[in-house]
């Protein structure tokens, strides 16, 4: 996008104002009534006081029915409300003997996975995605698609059917990542069977997401993890390097992690104990209902920690040649990470997990999320003060990446058809990080005018010519990676604080409780949200439904009046 249209876009942001909606969303405020009454000695007096009394009885008694009749004709979640996990036996199990060869550069072992067919058709073969063997790719690393890469296609062997003990063959289509299982015996809709297979991937050298640099190794989507099915079949979009482009289903992880002996490995999940081998060690971790088991590890890392409620959170760093500027950056990282689980376990519901790590790390990225782990680039490039680096990493970066933690996570959805449900989202997140974080800034103004200079033909024509709107489409329907992110991230965010902003204040963090509510640990579409939005704000509301035109194609159109 040009210099000029990023401009223009910041504008909107801040031209945009409240109008009062014809339908509201009307909060339940619980309080205590209390009165104060004085003994009379005349019975009159007493009289008085009891016929008082009475009444404030009643009015109470009045006032109680009213709001808890508003309770349930709203159905909105109170803030800081908890989200529960998933019944255990409505998960997937993996159980993972890892390890991580620091000389050969690899991750690999064995796995057990337990899961089920949740679909209501047989399943004759399954798809697993392995996103290592993309690596032999440069177009598939780092974002300039220009960078040389060691990667290698992943050796997947002694594959078999828990059922049966059979060896499965697999094949790979000409996207090396898909990998198809035939099945001799289908399973069936609610039968549950155990594939086991033995891995070997390569990590390649380079500062990615995948990848180890400077003695630090992000190892994620690492191991071939199963596809989602869906009603159209197995789920195998094509992989892209920009934003989250990963499809799971929710799981519990048992891990026995080995690693050499001193380095420091920080993961989703909990560790659980430690044993000490012959120049390494073997560290187990467990983790209920995430999407993904990844980890991170240096011999190089230093670690500060903290907690926010139950969730202890630590985060690494590496202190090379900036020592105090790479602590003082974590430092900075652990206080926005504890701001943004208070302002999101608030507005959002409270994050259901006992750990979350935040890893400085070279990625040619801003950052990455993951269940329970944050991966966030040591090398911020803007000029300016050391406060000024770790205020734009906390504000814009951080609270980015641990937002995913709600939508990505918690919320899933397909981010190669539906990408703005997560990344649109989780951009949404700064502006909420910002106004719970520092409330007396005028940095935002929830109180907006919706101006529309900024929204005439002219502005819909030009936006739609340069292929950013409408936002709510495929990563592989727009004509370039700039339109997609001026999509995804910019006109996304500014999508949603639009419709915050035709609310009253705080009432859109209410509604998208409701949706996280509805489809925690499951995976969401773009209906499930605006099927939410339009049963708590209406489908009369003028403010809104002007959004939705704006932004987005007819799929998500308001209903007819």
């Amino acid at each position: 996008m040009k210099k000029a249209d990023k401009i223009v876009a910041l504008l909107l942001v801040l031209s945009m104002v409240s109008s009062l909606s014809a339908c509201k969303v009307h909060f339940n405020v619980h309080g205590k009534v209390t009165s104060e009454t004085t003994t009379e000695t005349t019975t009159e007096a007493t009289t008085e006081s009891t016929t008082s009394e009475t009444t404030k009885a009643a009015e109470t008694t009045e006032a109680t029915t009213a709001a808890t009749t508003a309770e349930i004709k709203t159905g909105i979640p109170e803030k800081g409300c908890k989200i529960e996990f998933k019944p255990v036996d409505q998960r997937y199990h993996y159980d993972m003997d890892l390890t991580l060869d620091d000389k050969e550069d690899t991750i690999g072992g064995h796995v057990e996975f337990t899961f089920y067919n949740d679909s209501d058709a047989d399943w004759d073969k399954l798809c697993l995605r392995d996103y290592p063997s993309l690596f032999t790719d440069p177009k598939n690393v780092g974002y300039d698609g220009g960078i040389k890469t060691n990667g290698a296609t992943t050796d997947i062997s002694n594959i078999k059917d828990g059922r049966t003990g059979n060896a499965i063959e697999m094949s790979r289509d000409e996207d090396v990542s898909v990998v198809w299982l035939p099945l001799a015996t289908a399973l069936k809709p609610g039968e549950e069977m155990t594939l086991s297979y033995d891995f070997v991937a390569k990590v390649p050298t380079v500062a990615d997401r995948y990848g180890v640099k400077d003695g630090v190794y992000n190892v994620t989507n690492f191991y071939p993890i199963l596809a989602e099915y869906t009603k159209d079949g197995w789920s195998h979009e094509q992989y892209y390097n920009v934003g989250e482009c990963f499809y799971s289903e929710i799981s519990d992880y048992d891990v026995r992690l080995t690693v050499p002996e001193k380095m420091v490995i920080l993961s989703t999940g909990l560790e659980k104990g430690e044993t000490q081998n012959d120049g390494s060690k073997t560290i187990t971790i467990h983790a209920d209902c995430v999407r993904d088991f990844v980890f991170c590890g240096s011999e190089d890392f230093k670690i500060i920690e903290g907690d926010y409620k139950d969730t202890h959170i630590r985060v690494a760093y590496t202190e090379e040649n900036k020592a105090e500027t790479y602590r003082r950056l974590a430092e900075g990282c652990l206080e926005a990470s504890v701001n943004s689980l208070r302002v999101f376990g608030e507005q959002f519901g409270e994050y259901p997990y006992k750990d979350l790590e935040v890893i400085l790390a070279p990625i040619d990225a801003g950052g990455m999320e993951y269940p329970n782990l944050v991966i966030i680039t040591k090398d911020v490039y803007m000029a300016g003060s050391i406060d000024d680096m770790i205020d734009y990493v906390g504000s814009s970066i951080v609270s980015h990446e641990i937002g995913h933690q709600w939508f990505m996570g918690i919320v899933g959805s397909n981010s190669g058809l539906e990408p703005w449900l997560d990344e649109s989202f989780a951009s949404y997140t700064e502006y909420v990080y910002e106004w719970g974080v520092h409330k007396h800034k005028s940095v935002i103004n929830r109180r907006m005018i919706m101006n529309d200079d900024y929204y005439n033909k002219d502005w819909v024509e030009r936006n739609t010519a340069d292929d950013i709107i409408p936002i709510n489409r495929p990563y592989y329907d727009f004509s370039n990676q700039g339109s997609f992110i001026s999509a995804a991230y910019m006109f996304g965010k500014d999508a949603l604080m639009a419709m915050d902003c035709s609310l009253d204040d705080e009432e859109f963090c209410g509604i998208i409780r409701a949706y996280v509510q509805k489809c925690a640990f499951k995976n969401a579409t773009q209906k499930d949200f605006f099927d939410t939005l339009y049963q708590y704000a209406g489908t009369d509301n003028d403010a809104i439904n002007k959004i939705i035109r704006l932004y987005f194609d007819e799929s998500v159109q308001p209903p007819a009046a």
